[in-house]
């Protein structure tokens, strides 16, 4: 089985202890029921269903960077720029035939996590920063199967691109050297459960297999 959001050991030196080994460990159950919920690789994905699955991250992404941007902007310095990457699916959808008046009436999520501490900064920048290193997968997927490129509706995907991993590196680093400064492991692996659950009921929300809230910012 394929995972987008799975975050491969690449980097090394890493033993089962490290926080990031236990992020992968202990939120392993719900990061696959949310590639579940997307369905980025089933055999059915068409370019009309990408677009839908497109909405789906933005209207998950665009409040929650928002969020983090905030709690970012009042934490001490996290020795990395953050990215804000609502706005490569919005180029995305644009690339796939949907106009400014389509985007603006995009739902989008108010049942995300709360994010007020270091620790929830942590838990979901593992969630936002581990997808773009499975995004890798899916870009080149999507330019097999759809012919999609950077250019053509997948520069979400694409991302950083040869340099994802380097600045994954950085990220693991930052995660495994908080405990040091005394930030709560625990809380750090429940905000990243969180997340994944936040962004799950939204996808499912998108399905139409429940009901829920959405808002407007």
């Amino acid at each position: 089985m394929h995972h987008y959001f799975y975050v491969a050991d690449t980097e090394s030196g890493l033993n089962e202890t490290s926080l990031r080994q236990r992020l992968k460990r202990e939120t392993a159950a719900v990061h696959l029921h949310l590639e579940a919920q997307l369905g980025l690789f089933d055999p059915g994905l068409d370019v009309p269903r990408y677009r839908r699955v497109l909405g789906t991250f933005y209207g998950f992404y665009v409040p929650v960077e928002i969020d983090v941007m905030r709690l970012a902007a009042a934490e001490l310095a996290l020795g990395f720029p953050l990215r804000a990457r609502a706005g490569l699916i919005e180029r995305d959808l644009v690339a796939l035939g949907r106009s400014p008046a389509d985007l603006s009436a995009l739902p989008l999520c108010s049942d995300r996590p709360q994010l007020s501490c270091v620790e929830d900064l942590a838990g979901c920048l593992y969630v936002l920063e581990g997808a773009c290193l499975g995004g890798q997968v899916v870009s080149a997927l999507l330019h097999r199967r759809l012919g999609l490129a950077k250019e053509s509706g997948a520069a979400f995907f694409a991302g950083d691109g040869e340099g994802t991993l380097q600045r994954w590196a950085v990220v693991v680093a930052w995660l495994d050297g908080l405990p040091r400064t005394g930030a709560s492991t625990a809380k750090i692996i429940s905000a990243a459960t969180a997340t994944f659950d936040a962004f799950a009921r939204w996808a499912a929300v998108a399905k139409g297999d429940c009901r829920g809230r959405s808002e407007r910012l």
